[in-house]
């Protein structure tokens, strides 16, 4: 019995250090890494955890390196347990997608196990704050904005380190379907109710107080006056 699991416990150790020799040769196969954004690109605080509440269902912005036996235990506790959603340790899916948009010099697409492998590799050196302020780069947002920031100034009029949380989740509600992104204005009140939703979602997460959500749910929509005559008539406004 004692020699048993003691070959069991060797050829799990084995399965590990495999993995991560598979990791760190794929690494070495890749013609460069990602670098990470420059601190002045990271989102101030309400934007960064509405952004964060997109791609985590977590209370804390925090990222969980991926070590072999981060993914032994997520992999066996799903076989197991066969959750009804698949459980993933927080930060991988926001350093999943940053992977997968990541781009390195001179190549149009990347593998699946070099998106695995960056992936992994972002967990370990990356911060939230980093994997936040890159992805928010990439997100189409219409009307050529470039980022979430230039975005609040065209729809909101201020400065992205000004907006409330109520306003934070405004625009990263907006920003999810591309007709409100080109017509909000005639969209107001189809808007709020799910920006009211994706605050509700950040409380039950503990990403909000319930003091905090009744205060940002209380804050009326409302668009900067330079977009408002900015906006014409849109067929969005006779939808139903």
């Amino acid at each position: 019995m004692g020699l048993g699991l003691c070959a069991l416990g060797l050829m799990f150790v084995g399965l590990l250090a495999a993995f991560e020799g598979w990791y760190r040769m794929t690494l070495r196969e890749l013609p460069s890494l990602p670098t990470p954004p420059d601190a002045t690109d990271r989102l101030p605080a309400n934007l960064a955890r509405v952004y964060w509440s997109l791609y985590e269902p977590w209370g804390s912005m925090t990222v969980k390196p991926m070590w072999p036996w981060t993914v032994a235990w997520t992999v066996t506790r799903i076989i197991v347990s066969r959750p009804p959603r698949m459980d993933v340790p927080p930060g991988w899916t926001l350093a999943d997608t940053v992977a997968r948009h990541w781009r390195p010099e001179d190549s149009q697409r990347i593998r699946w196990r070099e998106r695995l492998t960056i992936g992994i590799w972002l967990t370990r050196h990356w911060t939230a704050e980093e994997l936040l302020a890159f992805e928010a780069r990439r997100r189409p947002l219409g009307h050529g904005l470039r980022d979430l920031p230039e975005a609040a100034r065209h729809y909101l009029g201020k400065e992205a380190s000004n907006l409330t949380l109520a306003e934070a989740a405004l625009l990263v509600t907006m920003n999810d379907d591309p007709q409100w992104r080109e017509h909000p204005g005639c969209l107001i009140d189809r808007l709020q109710p799910r920006r009211d939703g994706r605050l509700r979602r950040m409380r039950m997460t503990g990403l909000l107080t319930a003091e905090e959500e009744a205060e940002a749910r209380a804050w009326p929509v409302v668009l900067s006056a330079q977009w408002a005559r900015a906006c014409k008539p849109c067929p969005a406004c006779s939808v139903p």
